[in-house]
């Protein structure tokens, strides 16, 4: 199945290690605080795990969202402008 994961996390340190444990999954950056990629039921049911845990250590205003998505609805989805190729600078420019 494919998903989005978007988060909104107040603390840099905490944002940087969701971030690498997203790409830990084989998820793919496409902004600064939401990735894509595909995953089996037991991956995303291990990824659910993972951040809840995260949460955990995080604020009460934090919030991680995935989103699951078909097949012909993941294809169907309409991307505006260039697609984001994130260098690894970009992102850590972000965080501090």
């Amino acid at each position: 199945m494919h998903i989005i994961v978007i988060y909104d996390i107040t603390d840099d340190g905490l944002r940087g290690k969701i971030s690498e444990r997203l790409k830990d999954y084989g998820l793919e950056r496409i902004q600064f605080s939401a990735f894509q990629g595909e995953m089996t039921r037991h991956g995303l049911n291990s990824l659910t795990v993972d951040m809840k845990k995260f949460l955990n250590d995080g604020e009460e205003t934090d919030s991680i969202v995935i989103f699951q998505l078909c097949a012909s609805c993941f294809d169907g989805r309409i991307v505006l402008g260039a697609k984001k190729e994130m260098e690894k600078d970009e992102v850590r420019l972000s965080f501090f």
